[in-house]
């Protein structure tokens, strides 16, 4: 008996084993590369494994929106290993490829410092996904490995400059796609010595797609401004940022008066 590994198919055969239309599978062939790598003694050419489940995983890759000519090209970047991932894991095994996906093409985006693959590509990750999941499981890992990036020397600080305002004018665009259902009742700050504010311009993003209204004060907010505003605001929850530090006693102290 022959195992899976060593199967080999023919265009018809793996027509039928994966249900894509003969013609289709030679067009893939044809036009972008993706087709059977293996010829018989006869010099016959056959599909391996490794072939049906490229083949397999860029069917899936179109069924959910990509391009033809980009699901080839992903393809084709994949190893044995995560294409049989992807086929075995069915749709969750998709899902974590084309998280990965945005993460290399926002990075190779900062690389060349090029805004456009950045920012379509965390838009795309927010219009697929949903802000949370985009911001959870691709925007946030590619930006960490920015900073690691700028670190070792492979990009300089305007690339990192680049994806961080390509980022935050697509959650930007994503909060204001859900208009508010009722008054501001978060208030939404980085502490006073934090510098970055896109995690609480992601949250906001994510409130405003569950309807609920909120107030961003941005970067570096002074206690006392914190202070002041909610005092006359009332909010009903204040959310502070620290990407470095918790804050300290005192401040959450002069929080829970306000409270």
């Amino acid at each position: 008996m022959i195992d899976r590994m060593h199967r080999r198919w023919t265009v018809g055969s793996l027509s039928e084993m994966l249900g894509i239309a003969a013609p289709t599978l030679r067009t893939w062939e044809r036009r972008y590369g993706v087709g059977p790598t293996f010829r018989t003694a006869g010099g016959h050419r056959r599909y391996t494994i490794v072939d049906a489940d490229r083949v397999a995983t860029m069917a899936r890759f179109i069924e959910s929106g990509v391009p033809a000519h980009d699901a080839a090209e992903r393809v084709k970047r994949l190893s044995p290993h995560e294409l049989a991932a992807i086929v075995g894991a069915g749709p969750a095994g998709l899902k974590a490829s084309a998280h990965e996906q945005t993460v290399f093409d926002m990075l190779e985006g900062a690389r060349e410092l090029d805004a456009a693959k950045v920012q379509e590509a965390a838009e795309s990750a927010i219009e697929r996904f949903g802000v949370e999941e985009a911001w959870d499981s691709a925007i946030a890992p590619a930006m960490i490995q920015v900073g690691l990036y700028w670190e070792d020397g492979r990009i300089d600080v305007a690339g990192e400059h680049l994806v961080t305002a390509c980022v935050l004018t697509a959650l930007r665009a994503a909060a204001h796609r859900y208009p508010s259902r009722g008054p501001a009742r978060v208030v939404l700050a980085s502490v006073e010595d934090e510098q970055h504010k896109l995690p609480i311009v992601a949250l906001g993003a994510a409130l405003a797609r569950h309807g609920h209204g909120w107030t961003e004060l941005g970067a570096r907010l002074p206690m006392e401004s914190l202070e002041s505003f909610v005092s006359s605001s009332k909010p009903d929850a204040v959310f502070l940022w620290s990407s470095v530090m918790k804050p300290g006693p005192e401040t959450l102290e002069r929080l829970a008066e306000l409270g």
